[in-house]
């Protein structure tokens, strides 16, 4: 038998009321009419304790309507086993593990696997899992269908076995996306299985280092139902030391070879240790050098040179000694090295005419930083060697040249290069039709009235997307005093990236093979335009040098999981480019192929191509080095609820059902009234007893009134 409201069974405590009262009531004594008292002893009267029970009856009878009244405000029924209750409910876990490059701090990683495997163990036979392993990409170990399809006795034994064979990444964490595809999961598979589940939780073991990217979550609406519950790993060591490459994003134009390379050195706020040594690897050119020292309070950065020679044209490697954890203190190294950028210009123009359009060119390419610019001017009517076009990493043709010209720059298209021509007349179109293989081309001199203005500009186009911004994208100031109307509605493949106010094309793309050919309606010389005077012209040339592949690999820092771009090739043949990788592995680029993106390893990384080998360092990220761990808090403000939060709401939604259940069962029953029938019965006898007991004395004869 339950009871509805069982604190109502306290009230049975009140039998003890009528029993005390029938311990303490006191009984008025008889008057008994006797004669005179003379001839009595006088003696000292005896007390006797009269506290006993009397009318053992009765006080049985107000005692069971005391329990009586009680029970029946309890709302007793009696259980009935419900076979819906006898199906078991488990639960659905994701069990998320870190693999990001902080887990490789010491004794991280081995905490990290215990936690999986008491997890695993604590997991009932009902329960559904799903196994995911996340640093930037998450990795679906095992999902939700292949552990119900597992038999049950080899389900955590196999997950084991999979978690055992993990290691940590150099990879960043991004732990924002991770919780998302976790909680994904568990609303895919709500959706997919029927059964109903006690509580959704996503299990997260990781370390919870500042640097984890949780953006994803402040535009995710997290579904209440799921909890997380963490699993936070934590080191002995709390010194973390990491150093950084200051770099400069313009190396390319501000910064020289011999500029000396500087660092910054990063203590975590909780070390214990605050002084550390600066020195290079084992190479034996370096092995006279002394370790530099440097002092780096706790909570504190300080940015100081590399110690040694400047930037010497060789791949170096730093290390970082004196720290507790040292999977970020080397710090690798690719040498600034320059670059020669080889530009041909084809025309009948002299370099020191100030209106012609040779003039502006030299002036714009002036050797800078890093760059080595070199202009080689052909006439239009002179035979192109193969080697001039090959060793050109900017072909310009100004207006037209002849047919042998064409057919030397027509295959250099095809491979996937970009030629830009500047049309000076209309006589220009004949070269275009036959460099882009059109038929004919309809083009006449425009008429402009005192000047025309660029209208509209396609900024998404990756030549003209870094004028995107607002303070680069005003292009209204240049003038233009002529132009060549083209018409390309015959022509679909042609696209017009920037227009003139009156809607005619001022710049055309044409697809060539894999290459393109880039044409200007009007020149960049004054008699035409204000364009070379404008301050757009030079940004324009190196915008239209990066879209040709020029710049691409000129880079030498990269972080890990950064995608590289792959030089072009300088030959009009798909070119064999390899990449060897820090484990001294060997990969092939595919045709074409224009990024490589397996950089999952730090350490320097080589382009080995015909036109030559580029050298490149990867290292772990900064953000990444930011190993204190994040505040709970953060997750709560965010709406997710935490630790046992889940599992209380599943027991109060149990409780309450449970409760609903037993409502409805007493409600059927009506237990108090059979209850209450028996209080008003055993009221009856006790009102009856209780009258009789104390019904008035007879009077015997001779006694008086």
């Amino acid at each position: 038998m339950n009871f509805l409201f069982p604190l109502f069974l306290a009230g049975v405590t009140a039998i003890s009321l009528p029993i005390i009262l029938h311990m303490i009531r006191r009984h008025t004594r008889k008057r008994v009419t006797f004669s005179s008292l003379m001839f009595l002893r006088t003696t000292v009267p005896r007390f006797k304790n009269r506290s006993r029970i009397e009318n053992l009856p009765l006080l049985i009878l107000r005692c069971i309507i005391l329990c009586l009244l009680a029970f029946a405000f309890s709302r007793p029924f009696l259980t009935r086993p419900v076979e819906g209750n006898l199906i078991p409910v488990g639960r659905r876990t994701v069990l998320l593990i870190d693999t990001s490059a902080s887990m490789r701090r010491a004794g991280i990683w081995t905490q990290t696997v215990s936690e999986a495997r008491s997890v695993l163990e604590n997991l009932e036979p009902i329960d559904r899992l799903c196994v995911i392993s996340f640093d930037k990409n998450t990795n679906t170990l095992t999902g939700f269908e292949a552990w119900s399809e597992m038999e049950p006795d080899q389900r955590v034994p196999t997950i084991i076995g999979e978690i055992s064979g993990l290691s940590p990444s150099w990879a960043p964490t991004n732990l924002g996306n991770a919780l998302i595809t976790a909680a994904e999961a568990i609303e895919d598979d709500e959706i997919n299985d029927q059964q109903q589940f006690s509580q959704s939780r996503i299990v997260l073991i990781s370390d919870l280092q500042q640097g984890s990217n949780i953006d994803a979550l402040h535009t995710y609406e997290w579904p209440q139902e799921t909890g997380l519950v963490v699993r936070l790993i934590t080191t002995k060591g709390k010194t973390n030391a990491a150093m950084q490459l200051v770099t400069n994003r313009d190396y390319l134009f501000l910064s020289g070879r011999d500029e000396q390379q500087r660092i910054r050195i990063t203590n975590s706020a909780d070390a214990t240790v605050e002084q550390f040594q600066l020195e290079w690897d084992d190479d034996p050119a370096r092995a006279a050098s002394k370790p530099v020292n440097v002092y780096v309070p706790p909570g504190h950065s300080i940015v100081t040179n590399v110690p040694g020679e400047p930037n010497s044209g060789a791949a170096r490697k730093l290390i970082l000694r004196g720290d507790d954890h040292n999977f970020d203190n080397t710090l690798y190294l690719a040498p600034n090295l320059d670059r020669h950028v080889n530009i041909l210009y084809i025309n009948n123009e002299d370099a020191k005419d100030p209106e012609q359009m040779l003039y502006y060119i030299r002036r714009a390419f002036q050797p800078t930083g890093a760059l080595k610019f070199q202009v080689d001017s052909r006439r239009a009517d002179d035979f192109l060697k193969e080697s001039d076009i090959l060793r050109a990493d900017l072909i310009i043709v100004a207006d037209s040249i002849d047919q042998e010209q064409i057919i030397s720059l027509r295959p250099v298209i095809e491979s996937g290069r970009t030629v830009l021509l500047a049309m000076k007349s209309t006589g220009a179109a004949g070269t275009i039709a036959a460099l882009a293989g059109l038929d004919n081309l309809d083009c006449k001199e425009a008429e402009v009235d005192e000047y025309a203005m660029l209208g509209s500009i396609d900024f998404e186009h990756p030549l003209l997307s870094p004028f995107s911004e607002p303070r680069f994208a005003d292009f209204t100031k240049i003038h233009f005093w002529k132009y060549r109307r083209i018409n390309i509605e015959n022509f679909p493949k042609a696209r017009a990236l920037a227009r003139f106010d009156n809607g005619d094309p001022a710049m055309l793309e044409f697809p060539v093979g894999r290459g393109s050919l880039l044409v200007l309606t009007s020149g960049w010389h004054p008699s035409d335009s204000q364009l070379a005077l404008s301050s757009k012209f030079v940004p324009l040339l190196y915008s239209l040098l990066e879209y040709n592949g020029v710049l691409n690999g000129q880079q030498s820092q990269y972080f890990v999981n950064d995608q590289i771009p792959v030089p072009k090739p300088r030959t009009t043949e798909p070119a064999n480019i390899q990449i060897r990788r820090p484990d001294n592995s060997l990969i092939d680029l595919e045709p074409g192929q224009k990024v490589f993106s397996q950089t999952e390893l730090p350490g320097i990384y080589t382009i080995e191509s015909p036109s030559g080998n580029n050298i490149f360092a990867v290292n772990v990220t900064a953000q990444e080095c930011l190993t204190a761990p994040l505040l709970l808090d953060d997750f709560e403000q965010l709406g997710i609820p935490l630790n046992s939060s889940p599992s209380v709401r599943a027991e109060q939604r149990q409780q309450a059902k449970l409760h609903s259940s037993s409502v409805d069962m007493e409600n059927r029953q009506k237990l108090w009234r059979w209850l209450l029938i028996a209080l008003l019965a055993v009221l009856i006898a006790e009102t009856w007893l209780a009258g009789w007991l104390t019904r008035p004395a007879v009077l015997t004869q001779g006694e008086e009134q």
